[in-house]
């Protein structure tokens, strides 16, 4: 039995390979998506995941698991380093430098309002 999702024709269950492929097109079909402006991408995006939703749904879970692990290693696999926003600057601004902020505020306000008035 086969089915159709976005031209490929899958064997169900879907081969790895198969998967792999549909993973690579829409990665395609995302950068080529970038360079319209009349496309809105996270809606192009939920388009995208909700064909596959649908897709997996005549897959038994075991299956379905299987699917989603291919596909999503791959499309981590072929994503593209963001330089300029590294994963090591997420983790937020460190407690030194809230300290360090919190001290130059205090300093300040102590000699430009709280030593005025005490004066």
């Amino acid at each position: 039995m086969t089915k159709t999702l976005d031209g490929f024709t899958f064997d169900l269950p879907p081969t790895t390979d198969q998967i792999i492929e549909l993973a690579h097109q829409h990665r395609k079909n995302l950068d080529e998506a970038i360079f319209h402006q009349e496309i809105h991408l996270g809606n192009y995006c939920l388009a995208q995941r909700k064909r596959v939703y649908d897709f997996t749904r005549q897959l038994d879970i075991q299956q379905r698991e299987d699917f989603y692990n291919v596909y999503n290693g791959e499309l981590l696999r072929i994503a593209d380093d963001d330089e300029l926003h590294p994963v090591h600057a997420e983790r937020g601004v460190g407690a030194f430098a809230i300290l360090l902020v919190l001290g130059i505020i205090a300093f300040v306000l102590y000699f430009a309002v709280i030593r005025n008035v005490i004066v």
